[in-house]
């Protein structure tokens, strides 16, 4: 693999910062070359000698795509549409589990900067790939920069009524350059890698994906570069589409299996267990005693540890989602003991 040299990495920001470098903030961020802070002006209207300057930036660009479903056109004819148009676009088919996937499709490229896209999601705008790494170039204190998640404008019924009840499937769009970092006591933050990008030196930093996850890859990588010192953000204005479980079944099983992935980043990392640690077939059968008695209660009053919090409401996907996590978390406790 290639690692960006200090060298490479001023030449990058000084294409790409040329006067406000370093300066990124929370509520404000440079106005470059890529950028323009406010909610008026739009990428489209910029100019052909802005879009010019942006040309040199396009190699240093690659977009990993791990791939399930096999049919990735539309999304690799979206991404070919883009301001900045990545230099490879590498899908990943047929390797499994997706931290897997994801460092594979790493190790085929060598651009200095790196975005993870799933094969089910679709860039927001035009503008996705440009929005995401100049915060990465404006300021190494940044090791992930992810998009919001919104439903496709045409998703039918059941997907918005999972979106409406279960944490997580979407996360509203910012205005400003916002931090979400997966700190204590939940770990959990508003990015995930369904669309994120990052330097390829922090990734090779903090060591890649977890190769023995099940599902959940995304969340304990986040921890590990938190823990480097990282900030997490999501740039203003930025998202991709991304579909909701299409059923019932569907919902379940996927919330299942990411209670078996946090089982096994429980048993890694006993620090997340949150009072979950399954020492014995006691404990389990306890925590399964629980998590059915409160079933019928959480439909009312709903509660997860992604959302925490207890309020009144009538959410009974989101109860029955909660529920299959928690089948899920003592499954894949016992599952994967290694």
């Amino acid at each position: 693999m290639i690692r960006v040299s200090a060298e490479q990495d001023a030449r990058l920001k000084s294409e790409l910062l040329p006067d406000h470098r370093g300066q990124v903030g929370r509520s404000e961020w440079p106005l470059c070359p890529l950028v323009r802070h406010t909610t008026e002006t739009h990428w489209s209207t910029l100019s052909p000698q802005t879009h010019m300057e942006t040309r040199s930036l396009n190699s240093e660009i690659a977009v990993v795509i791990p791939s399930l479903s096999g049919d990735t056109a539309t999304l690799v004819a979206a991404l070919n549409r883009q301001s900045l148009r990545p230099a490879a676009i590498e899908v990943v088919r047929g390797v499994r589990p997706n931290g897997r996937a994801r460092n594979h499709g790493v190790a085929r490229t060598t651009a200095p900067l790196i975005v993870f896209v799933d094969d089910d999601a679709l860039p927001g705008n035009h503008e996705l790939l440009a929005r995401l790494v100049t915060p990465l170039l404006a300021d190494p204190s940044i090791g992930v920069c992810g998009a919001a998640k919104l439903l496709p404008p045409d998703a039918p019924p059941f997907q918005r009524w999972a979106a409406r009840e279960v944490p997580r499937i979407v996360h509203p769009v910012v205005a400003e350059l916002t931090e979400t970092n997966p700190d204590p006591p939940s770990f959990y933050c508003e990015i995930t890698t369904t669309c994120c990008a990052m330097r390829r030196a922090v990734f090779e930093e903090i060591g890649g994906f977890d190769e023995q996850l099940v599902r959940g890859v995304d969340t304990e990588f986040f921890v590990r570069v938190r823990r480097r010192g990282y900030r997490l953000v999501m740039p203003p204005h930025t998202w991709a589409y991304h579909p909701a479980p299409a059923t019932l079944g569907a919902l379940l099983r996927k919330h299942f299996m990411y209670g078996a992935g946090h089982a096994q980043e429980v048993r890694r990392d006993p620090a997340r267990a949150r009072g979950r640690a399954l020492h014995t077939p006691l404990h389990a059968l306890a925590f399964f005693a629980f998590r059915t008695v409160i079933l019928l209660p959480n439909v009312f009053l709903p509660y997860s540890f992604a959302s925490p919090s207890w309020r009144p409401d009538f959410k009974p996907l989101k109860a029955l989602a909660s529920y299959a996590g928690a089948l899920g978390y003592i499954w894949g406790w016992y599952a994967n003991r290694n």
